[in-house]
Formats: structure tokens, C-alpha cells, sequence
């Protein structure tokens, strides 16, 4: 079953996505379970710039797909930073190129799904 939103939904999922990505982000001294072998704060970090890069992709899906994956390339380096750098401020939190790294491996995902799923469709236009 596939399902299957207006781009209307994911610009308002893609709105409310990035508000609750800055709260979160802003809440001073927040922590994360620790596991031995698990950094749950990577994990965190990587599925919510996952959906950040799956929701921008699937607003602008139907439009020049090939050109937004270069802007989601862009907004991989510049919106993790942003986002590290607005938390030095804020008590308890800090800096972290960790967090960056696992950011950028979220939205690198997404573009190379969609980068793989826009070439298979121009081979198959091909032929």
C-alpha cells in the first residue's frame, strides 16, 4: 500500500518538522540515553535530518528534482552548522562536529535514494 500526500502536506510536515527540530534543539541541558553500544544522540541527530532532507525532496518531487538535490547538498552543510552553532548559547548544550557528521550521513541518505531513483528514471525514459 502505497501512500501517497499533496505537496501541500508536506510543506506543512516540512514547517512543523523544522519547528520541532529548532525546540528541540534549543532545550537547554536536554540528554539523551547513554547504551555502551549505541550513541542514541547520533541516532537522533540522523533521523531527524533524515526526514528534514525526505520531506524538502518530496515538496519539490514534481519540479526539477535534479536541481533540488543539488540545493539538499547546499542545505547539508549549511543547516547542521546552523543548527550547532545557535546552540552555544543555550546552557548545557554545545557544539559538536559529531553531531554534524551524523546530520550530514541523515541527509545523504535521502539524496542518494532519490539521486539512484532519478537515474533509474532517465534509463528507463531512454529506452
Amino acid at each position: 500500500m502505497k501512500i501517497s500526500f499533496s505537496r501541500k502536506t508536506y510543506r506543512y510536515l516540512f514547517s512543523i518538522w523544522c519547528g520541532v527540530i529548532l525546540v528541540l534543539t534549543s532545550i537547554p541541558d536536554i540528554t539523551t540515553p547513554e547504551d555502551k553500544l549505541i550513541n542514541y544522540d547520533k541516532i537522533f541527530h540522523y533521523v531527524a535530518y533524515l526526514l528534514f532532507a525526505f520531506l524538502f525532496v518530496k515538496i519539490h518531487e514534481e519540479s526539477h528534482i535534479a536541481g533540488k538535490l543539488k540545493l539538499l547538498l547546499l542545505l547539508a552543510i549549511f543547516v547542521p552548522v546552523f543548527d550547532e552553532v545557535h546552540q552555544i548559547p543555550i546552557p548545557g548544550r554545545s557544539f559538536s562536529w559529531a553531531d554534524i557528521v551524523a546530520d550530514i550521513m541523515g541527509f545523504l541518505t535521502v539524496y542518494t535514494y532519490f539521486r539512484i531513483r532519478l537515474t533509474k528514471l532517465v534509463r528507463l525514459n531512454r529506452l
